[in-house]
C-alpha cells in the first residue's frame, strides 16, 4: 500500500511536503467559512493528510506530541478536517487547529480554526464543511499550543489535496 502523502506533496513547486516544529509565540487568526468545533469524530477519520510532531509546551520542551490530520469529502466541493492529537501530557494544554487554503483552479481562498484543551492520547478537533469548491487545493494545516506561562509550540504541514 502506498503512502497517501506521496500523492499530495508540495512546496513552492507543489512537489514536496514541508513539516516544521518551531518553538515561539503564536498569534493566530483566520477567517472562517463554517462553524469550527472541537468534537468527537464519527467512525473513520477519512483520508490521512499528514502527521505533525512538535514539543509539548511544558517543562524543557523535551517531550513530543503528535497530531494526525484527515479530510473527509462531501463530494460537493466541501470537506471536513479532523485532527487527532496525542498530547503526551497529563496536565494538558490549549491547542488551536488552523487551516489556510487556496483553490489552485478557481483562485478562491479562505481558512478556519478551532480550539480545545488537549490532554492524554485521545483528542479530536474538527473544522467542518471547509467550502473550497472542487479542484486542486493548497492546504496549510497548523497546530498552535499554549501551556502555562510563556510556553508556546507549534507544528504545521503544507500539501495539495483534491476536493471533489
Amino acid at each position: 500500500m502506498f503512502d497517501l502523502l506521496d500523492r499530495y506533496r508540495w512546496d513552492g513547486s507543489m512537489k514536496s511536503l514541508t513539516r516544521t516544529a518551531l518553538i515561539g509565540a503564536a498569534l493566530c487568526t483566520a477567517a472562517s467559512g463554517g462553524a469550527p468545533a472541537a468534537v468527537a469524530a464519527p467512525g473513520t477519520p477519512g483520508e490521512h493528510l499528514c502527521t505533525m510532531k512538535y514539543p509539548t509546551p511544558e517543562g524543557d520542551f523535551s517531550t513530543y506530541a503528535t497530531s494526525e490530520a484527515f479530510a473527509s469529502s462531501h463530494n460537493d466541493g466541501t470537506f471536513d478536517l479532523t485532527l487527532h492529537t496525542d498530547a503526551n501530557s497529563d496536565t494538558g494544554y490549549d491547542q488551536q487547529f488552523r487551516v489556510v487554503w487556496a483553490n489552485l483552479d478557481t483562485g478562491r481562498s479562505g481558512g478556519g480554526d478551532t480550539s480545545a484543551r488537549v490532554q492524554g492520547p485521545d483528542n479530536v478537533l474538527s473544522i467542518p464543511a471547509v467550502d473550497t469548491k472542487p479542484g486542486r487545493i493548497a492546504l496549510t494545516l497548523s497546530v498552535f499550543n499554549h501551556g502555562e506561562g510563556p510556553n508556546y509550540t507549534n507544528g504545521d504541514c503544507t500539501l495539495e489535496y483534491v476536493a471533489h
